[in-house]
């Protein structure tokens, strides 16, 4: 803790400091154009490309600026000369728009809240009431913007107050999941190391501004589970946003493994019938705008777990985003939940849904531990150009239970044995910070470079004459923290002409660490210093399975050259450390309306 307040001090200042506008007479005199792009349903969208256009007279030349849509969809623009504009707005799966011109006054800020309508790439000669059919939801090609049937022609709402109302639509993910290096242990949340697992969501709307979203997890692989959650979603408009779920599930401990836990939650009784593990949850989130300077996001998560006794857990969450000025964000944050690839789906509509409860659960043979996390951080971003931008936070993660866990695999010219410890809350829990600087290299390549400066354990060098079971009982004790430098580097790249999306991540740092560094952060859990890939393949819908509806193949490779494996010798043979094996996930995902 002392870290943060050593080093959080001075960068607020400076930050602080430079985020005071300094006021010119152009400025007086200037205009502003705020607003929010949103999907149908409602849901910001991301990253929209917002061009905003002056009509030039025969004096002038053609003035363009250009902005994105930050995390909540907004946007805004000052110290713009008075005079006529129009904007036009673009986003990947979504029909571009134009709006009709609009004046910008000196003084005055002009709002426009935009809706951009999904994509639907099939064609039908039959009528279709729900507008989904190109043939009737396009009236022009010429037109500047999407035009509806039923629905007089117009630009974007200016000053709307009412939500959006919500759609029917729903999202699958199947994959297979195969590691390719050593041996493991079942750490949830995430995948089982082999077998099939299946994550969905199902919107359907209750009324214009509420609807029910069902989801959940099935994981077909040794030591299944499955999990799922319903949940009731309320939008008044768009300033507020409240949502109530409840979820259940059970998870099998059919998991080899040679050394049991000491786990709180391990059954008094070992001869107790069963072998699963039964989670209840339930969970509340609010969220509050106030325009495009304030957001505030809150609730809290309740987790109570059976096996062989309850144990419960509570898991309160803050976010608060704060824009004090032109290409600022100041973002105070609190969470136990992990966002991960693995368990996160994403609906048609852009919105993403987080499936994985935040308890960490290890399962090691038939014994289990549970631990809870808690991330808090406080991150300032400036935006420094259209296509740029910079971010740094300060963190600490704060880990309550048995610990992280570990798997050691012991090997002689004998045998070989793997067995599980957890690494303890002081060996947990870490501290740091990190630099993060975004930026769109081209229209369709996207780049971030981002350094860490954080905790993490280390292993102490251990002389070679010590006995095995000696290293193996007094494992802890020649282990320590340290303060250790972290790059990650990331190139996210989209080819038009095939529809394909690759990601490729590249994580570096010195030593081998047993711990991750800036662990909540890493939602594609990559945790070894390697080379990783994501690659996306849209599959046109027309050509296939019968026009359901946006298909996608996805493939993952994981720590491509290292696998976080650390080797100690010792009197007898080696110990070998293992944390981020080798894997392959690929399957497909299929979004529909």
């Amino acid at each position: 803790m002392k870290f943060m307040f050593r080093i959080l001090p001075p960068i607020v200042l400076v930050l602080s400091l430079s985020a005071v506008p300094s006021i010119t007479a152009s400025e007086v005199n200037s205009g502003r154009i705020s607003g929010s792009i949103r999907n149908s349903s409602g849901s910001p969208l991301r990253d929209a490309f917002i061009n905003i256009f002056k009509s030039a007279t025969q004096k002038e030349f053609l003035k363009v600026t250009r902005v994105r849509s930050n995390d909540d969809g907004f946007f805004r623009v000052s110290n713009l000369t008075p005079g006529v504009y129009f904007m036009k707005v673009s986003h990947e799966g979504y029909q571009a728009v134009s709006t009709e011109t609009f004046k910008v006054e000196s003084n005055r800020t002009t709002t426009l809240n935009i809706t951009l309508q999904y994509l639907i790439n099939y064609i039908s000669n039959e009528d279709d009431p729900r507008n989904w059919n190109l043939k009737t939801v396009m009236r022009s090609s010429s037109d500047r913007r999407m035009i509806f049937r039923y629905h007089s022609a117009r630009g974007p709402d200016v000053d709307r107050g009412k939500a959006s109302p919500f759609s029917r639509n729903g999202t699958m993910s199947l994959a297979s999941n195969t590691f390719l290096g050593n041996q493991q242990y079942l750490n949830r949340p995430q995948t089982s190391p082999n077998g099939i697992v299946t994550n969905f969501a199902f919107a359907e709307p209750l009324s214009r501004n509420s609807r029910m979203i069902f989801s959940g997890q099935f994981d077909y692989g040794r030591s299944s589970f499955w999990r799922m959650r319903d949940t009731i979603h309320y939008r008044p408009d768009d300033s507020h946003d409240y949502k109530m779920s409840f979820g259940y599930g059970r998870m099998n401990l059919d998991y080899p493994g040679e050394d049991s836990l000491e786990s709180p939650l391990a059954p008094e009784d070992q001869n107790a019938p069963g072998s699963w593990i039964r989670t209840i949850a339930f969970g509340l989130e609010g969220t509050t705008r106030f325009h495009d300077i304030l957001s505030i996001n809150y609730g809290f998560d309740y987790s109570r777990l059976y096996y062989g006794k309850y144990k419960s857990f509570v898991y309160p969450s803050l976010e608060i985003v704060l824009s004090p000025s032109k290409g600022w964000f100041i973002t105070t944050s609190f969470t136990s939940r992990r966002k991960q690839d693995r368990n996160s789906v994403m609906l048609s509509t852009g919105e993403v849904l987080d499936l994985s409860e935040p308890t960490l659960i290890t399962v090691a043979g038939d014994s289990v531990s549970m631990s809870q996390v808690r991330h808090s951080e406080i991150a300032i971003e400036k935006t420094i150009s259209p296509d740029t931008a910079l971010e740094v936070a300060v963190y600490r993660d704060s880990l309550w239970g048995p610990g992280m866990p570990l798997m050691i695999t012991t090997i002689t010219p004998e045998n070989q044995s793997s067995r599980v410890i957890n690494l303890n809350e002081d060996r947990s829990s870490q501290q740091g910070m990190r630099i993060t600087l975004d930026r769109r290299i081209f229209f369709n390549l996207d780049g971030s470079l981002a350094y860490v400066y954080g905790e993490a354990t280390n292993v102490l060098d251990v002389a070679e004459h010590i006995p095995i079971r000696t290293l193996n009982s007094l494992f802890r004790a020649y282990t320590r923290q340290q303060f250790h430098h972290s790059i990650t580097g990331q190139l996210d790249a989209t080819i038009p002409d095939t529809h394909t999306n690759l990601l490729t991540t590249i994580h570096w740092y010195p030593g081998n660490t047993l711990s991750p560094i800036d662990w909540l952060s890493d939602s594609m859990e990559i945790g070894s210093k390697s080379l990783n890939f994501e690659i996306r393949q849209l599959i046109p819908v027309q050509n296939f399975l019968f026009n359901t509806g946006r298909w996608e193949i996805l493939l993952d490779l994981r720590n491509v050259l290292n696998q976080g494996e650390k080797v100690i010798p010792a009197a007898e043979g080696v110990v070998v450390l293992n944390r981020n094996p080798r894997s392959l996930r690929f399957g497909l995902n299929l979004n529909f309306n």
